[in-house]
């Protein structure tokens, strides 16, 4: 379910009056930031001999690990049985990714697992089968790194869900599945399968000379149609001549399309190969299907296996007839029977139509390969990749286990990374075998974000890769406006607390009209790496956020701007901070990097002044830990959303906060000054009365902003003893200024 829009409840909140007294909690200084420098790599893969067969024999000297070109120290190498990682899973969900992690430092590199359910030629009948075997494969034990999709087969490919993880929403899907709308040749009728085509024979006997009293008979007889009671048992077929006749012309279409028939399967089947080679990580295609007819080429059949294999691409077939005993594989057996039955007699005596019927000897056998027998097909495909057939059977729950099983067989090795510095940059990697196996391949990561170890959960979302990915293009995308800043709040000699901010306006954003819910979607997702004057990240932040906006809010919503905001504690140094905003409904993005410092501070401090742009509900207390939170009233805080871009009109109204921090060792009382300067002149200055510090002895200051034409300076200047410091806000004001209020 998709978030509701903070933004429409911050329309109709006020910012309360100049009265009112804004309290500020402070959480305690934590103190240095230890971090650790020295992490592994566990990297994935999985090795394949020349049939797509999984290889378990493989040693730690048979592979070698390259990281951006550079050969990398391969520490420990391990076979990983697709049973044993799914019973750990089962046991403790997510416990072996944390393990990894824990014992790698932070960078896991799980393989991508890719299943795709394809739907193919499915009739009325056929669905409700291959419908439900799907919802049990998607019940089924897969691992939290096992991605699904849904899709539909028939003269192309359709995307009936994109790859998820969510059960729900795939089970869901299933049941969407079509049926083919082309004209299916090859399961006309189970009765025609194994049934030869009308043949005509004319037969004439001549007695004598005809022109000197001779007599001529002829006779005509059709053949062709006739039921084989080893592939239809049913009483009720019509088995009368005419009856027989028409399915013999229907025999006759079969035969004269079949080979059209699997022209067209060839470039289906190609194509869905196609587009599965695109997609990263390990392919595998649960393919439901009541059968796959073929042109009876042998080089094309083999073309399109070696073509799965070379995209990675592992088949396992269903054949969705269900639990029958198959009428194709009986009728296809029934024509190689037949047609060896007229091989034997080839040195008989026979009739001008026997003869001719043993000249079809070659079509009767082509179309038991070809057409009848499809499932044979399914199962040469599916175990040409390295899959296998499940057919002629309703009980699945063991094959599809074993598909699990294999699905999650995988090598496992670590290695420590040459290059030290994590800075979040894309780095690749590439896996060679030793030349003595060559006749194997070998699938992996490509390659991964080079992120430190910044404890809890350092599974990067998809959000994180999109940001991170938007940060390693060549020519950094800038596809709209937005603002980034760093906010410090309570300095101190080890670290200090600070805030990071960005600021979109929602008009640059798409939103994607859903009518028949009247309501728009707008998702854009934030990244923020911190990195200290090395290049190393210290510090990550990300926010994914899908709004539902309904369609009268649609113009005051965009006019207003989506806030994110993240508390982080700095020691004293230099930084830099790129900022990744990615729009997912139109798959733009825009990237910022700042740079700004984090003094180290002695005797009183100052926050940064800061321009309020709105206040937003929260909580019922305020949160300590993020210094945007206040309690303005016994039982209600907000939150402050800071103006990023302080470019105002003259009927603005914004306000000005900031917080002084007292230093424990001096005596005296903090005071400050203020100074409004416009264009660099001074306007006015003055010495207000602080407010009461709050049970932290912080001070917290709001105020209203003054504003002059042009551009604006509010100075801060904070005294304790003979300790000072200084700081202001910048912000400009165009038009006329307004009268006093």
């Amino acid at each position: 379910m998709r978030k509701t829009t903070a933004l429409i409840c911050a329309m109709a909140l006020g910012i309360p009056g100049g009265a009112t007294s804004i309290a500020q909690d402070v959480s305690p200084d934590k103190g240095a930031v230890i971090r650790t420098s020295t992490q592994e790599v566990v990297l994935e893969l999985t090795v394949r001999d020349r049939k797509g067969k999984i290889v378990k024999n493989l040693q730690q000297n048979d592979i070698e690990i390259y990281e951006d070109g550079v050969k990398q120290s391969v520490r420990s190498f391990r076979l990983v049985q697709g049973r044993d990682a799914i019973a750990e899973e089962r046991a403790a969900p997510g416990a072996m990714a944390k393990t990894t992690v824990t014992k790698a430092g932070g960078n896991a590199l799980h393989a991508v697992n890719l299943v795709c359910i394809v739907f193919h030629n499915l009739d009325p009948n056929t669905k409700k089968y291959a419908v439900e075997a799907a919802q049990e494969f998607i019940e089924n034990d897969m691992t939290a790194d096992t991605w699904v999709a849904i899709f539909n087969l028939s003269s192309r490919l359709t995307v009936l869900h994109p790859f998820t993880t969510n059960k729900k929403e795939l089970l869901e899907a299933a049941k969407n599945a079509y049926t083919s709308t082309t004209v299916d040749f090859v399961r006309v009728a189970d009765a025609i399968l194994s049934a030869a085509p009308n043949m005509v024979s004319i037969e004439e006997q001549v007695n004598g000379n005809p022109a000197a009293g001779g007599s001529v008979s002829t006779s005509i007889q059709v053949t062709g149609g006739e039921l084989n009671q080893r592939v239809i048992g049913d009483a009720t077929v019509d088995v009368t001549p005419a009856a027989n006749a028409q399915r013999g012309d229907l025999v006759g279409q079969r035969l004269a399309f079949g080979a059209i028939e699997g022209e067209r399967e060839a470039d289906s089947v190609l194509a869905m190969i196609q587009r599965f080679g695109t997609l990263a990580g390990r392919k595998s295609v649960l393919f439901m299907s009541p059968g796959m007819p073929t042109t009876g080429d042998v080089d094309l059949f083999n073309m399109i296996v070696e073509k799965a294999l070379k995209a990675d691409v592992t088949v396992y077939a269903v054949d969705v007839n269900g639990l029958t005993q198959n009428a194709n594989q009986l009728a296809g057996d029934a024509q190689v029977g037949y047609a060896a039955k007229l091989s034997s007699t080839q040195a008989n005596n026979a009739t001008g139509a026997a003869m001719r019927e043993k000249m079809r000897q070659d079509d009767y056998i082509g179309g038991a390969v070809r057409t009848s027998d499809t499932q044979a097909s399914l199962r040469g495909f599916a175990e040409g990749t390295g899959g296998f057939l499940i057919g002629n059977t309703n009980d699945l729950k063991k094959p599809f286990q074993k598909i699990a099983e294999d699905v999650e067989t995988h090598y496992e090795a670590s290695y420590s990374p040459s290059d030290k510095t994590y800075n979040g940059k894309l780095r690749t990697i590439e896996v060679k075998l030793a030349s003595n196996r060559s006749d194997l391949s070998v699938s992996s990561r490509t390659g991964y974000f080079a992120m430190p170890y910044l404890g809890g959960n350092q599974e990067l979302s998809v959000s994180d890769s999109l940001g991170l990915a938007a940060l390693n293009v060549r020519t950094p995308p800038h596809a709209f406006p937005f603002e980034a800043a760093a906010l410090q709040f309570k300095p101190g000699p080890a670290a200090s607390l600070d805030a990071i901010a960005v600021e979109v306006p929602a008009s640059v954003l798409t939103f994607t009209p859903e009518p028949l819910k009247k309501i728009y979607k707008v998702h854009v997702s934030t990244l923020a790496l911190i990195k200290d004057s090395s290049g190393q990240v210290v510090e990550k932040f990300g926010e994914d956020t899908p709004y539902d906006i309904p369609e009268q809010n649609l113009p005051a919503v965009k006019n207003l701007t989506i806030n994110f905001t993240h508390p982080v504690n700095l020691p004293p140094g230099h930084y830099t901070m790129d900022t990744a905003v990615v729009d997912q409904e139109s798959s733009r993005a825009a990237i910022k990097t700042i740079s700004f410092d984090s003094p180290e501070s002695k005797g009183v401090g100052l926050s940064s002044v800061m321009l309020i742009q709105r206040l937003e509900p929260a909580k019922e207390k305020a949160d300590p830990a993020n210094p945007f939170e206040v309690q303005a009233e016994p039982s209600r805080a907000y939150k402050m959303v800071p103006e990023l871009e302080p470019t105002l009109t003259a009927a603005a109204r914004p306000r000005l906060y900031f917080v002084i921090y007292p230093d424990k060792s001096i005596a005296a009382k903090p005071s400050i000054q203020v100074e409004f300067l416009v264009n660099g002149q001074l306007v006015a200055r003055s010495k207000p009365q602080l407010p009461a510090p709050d049970a932290t002895g912080a001070i917290a200051v709001p105020m209203p902003a003054p504003l002059g034409v042009g551009e604006n300076e509010f100075r801060v200047t904070a005294f304790q003893g003979d300790s000072v410091t200084q700081k202001s806000a910048f912000y400009k004001v165009a038009g006329a200024t307004p009268g006093k209020s």
